[in-house]
């Protein structure tokens, strides 16, 4: 049986072929070279479409902090990681006299829709006779369960826990504020940021902004230098730490602008020692966030 020649070639083995030179090359060798020539250009166009577009560089840290505030003001939500450690004086028994709680291994994570200003919050305390929580803000109510209060729910309204009160129940308006608060301080005397090193942050790497807040820049500012995050419904004197500077280092996304991260150091006085740790991510994500069911609310 004759068997014609396949793209001009007389046998299979022609494929592994080696060109002599001086030798035409056949049409199997024009089409292998035109092949190899449109996956390089194709190659090259992945590569120029997959490049990060380039974003101008900031080394003015009031500039960064202005770029961060412009994106939350923008944005739809946010989540949030927080993590604190040190010592606080806190007086749990109600005496008046304080005993150390160590803040070791306290953390919250908070999910804050901007746009329908509601907020989901879990948090837990173990220094502090193990407290762990839930909270839920949403419809000018808020639900808020511990382990010292049981299993369900306790609705009451938003008001009540001090929304937007910084010690009271998380306010998804909260992180807005706090980014215009910081920028309003920017501009005032004595209040000079300091921009620092570039650190990795999540995938990417992240400016820093190093600033200092007195009391009294904080009480300029409207905010409550004594307040800690928190949840006001909870069953424990809060200290005052409202005589103590404030050290506050900023993390903002150097692709994206966006707030990446917060570090917050309070250190000296009689009331002890605070660092907390804030990661801020998934910006714009789709968030859903709704009333607990009628059965898991106390007094449904």
């Amino acid at each position: 049986m004759h068997v014609q020649p396949l793209l001009g070639f007389t046998s299979i083995a022609a494929f592994d072929r080696i060109q002599i030179r001086g030798e035409a090359p056949s049409m199997y060798d024009t089409t292998r070279s035109r092949l190899i020539g449109v996956a390089l250009l194709a190659t090259v166009l992945v590569a120029a479409c997959a490049e990060t577009p380039s974003v101008p560089e900031l080394s003015d840290p009031v500039a960064i902090v202005e770029a961060a505030a412009t994106q939350a003001a923008s944005s739809q939500s946010v989540h949030v990681d927080v993590t604190a450690d040190g010592t606080l004086q806190l007086d749990i028994t109600g005496t008046g006299a304080g005993a150390p709680i160590q803040l070791t291994d306290s953390t919250a994570s908070l999910d804050l829709d901007l746009a329908a200003g509601t907020a989901k919050a879990t948090f837990a305390l173990p220094g502090i006779l193990g407290l762990r929580g839930e909270l839920i803000a949403v419809d000018g109510s808020t639900y808020i369960k511990t382990s010292l209060t049981g299993p369900l729910y306790q609705k009451s309204a938003a008001a009540d826990t001090g929304v937007p009160d910084p010690s009271g129940s998380p306010d998804p308006s909260s992180v807005l504020a706090m980014l215009t608060e910081v920028r309003t301080a920017l501009a005032r005397p004595g209040v000079d940021p300091v921009k620092g090193a570039d650190v990795a942050c999540g995938s990417g790497t992240c400016y820093t902004v190093m600033i200092q807040l007195t009391p009294a820049e904080l009480s300029a500012l409207g905010v409550d230098p004594g307040a800690l995050p928190l949840p006001g419904d909870l069953p424990i004197p809060v200290p005052d730490i409202g005589d103590q500077t404030i050290d506050l280092t900023i993390r903002v996304d150097k692709i994206t602008t966006r707030l990446a991260g917060l570090t917050a150091n309070v250190a000296g006085g009689a009331a002890g020692d605070l660092n907390a740790e804030l990661t801020f991510s998934k910006w714009d994500e789709a968030l859903t966030i709704s009333a607990p069911p009628a059965d898991q609310v106390a007094g449904s």
